[in-house]
């Protein structure tokens, strides 16, 4: 018998959900593959200077939303594009990307869609 997955309805508090140790940047988990098999979210806090190397994720669609900072990221069939407070980002799986630089503090929302984590 074919039983279907339910998904309860989720409200977090940034505030409450600690940084995840062990990462590159600090983040916060807002949610994984335990919470739901659609998408995982995190909040990525990254410091000036940081780069994160070239990638690509080959399961999953990725969408940025940068929160606030100023930084340079690469996109395969892009090039370097500048990201600021307001910059949607949008990287079909299988791209390669990177973040260049960063020049202020960056707070960027990602989505992965279907979840990474």
């Amino acid at each position: 018998m074919y039983e279907e997955y339910v998904m309860n309805p989720i409200v977090r508090y940034e505030r409450d959900i600690a940084f995840n140790e062990g990462t590159i940047f600090p983040t916060k988990i807002l949610l994984s593959k335990n919470d739901t098999s659609t998408a995982s979210v995190r909040l990525s806090m990254i410091n000036r200077s940081e780069e994160i190397n070239m990638h690509t994720h080959n399961e999953s669609d990725q969408i940025e939303y940068c929160i606030k900072g100023k930084a340079i990221i690469f996109i395969e069939g892009l090039g370097e594009k500048e990201i600021l407070e307001g910059t949607f980002i949008y990287i079909p799986k299988g791209v390669r990307h990177g973040l260049v630089n960063v020049i202020e503090p960056l707070t960027v929302l990602t989505v992965f869609i279907p979840p990474l984590f």
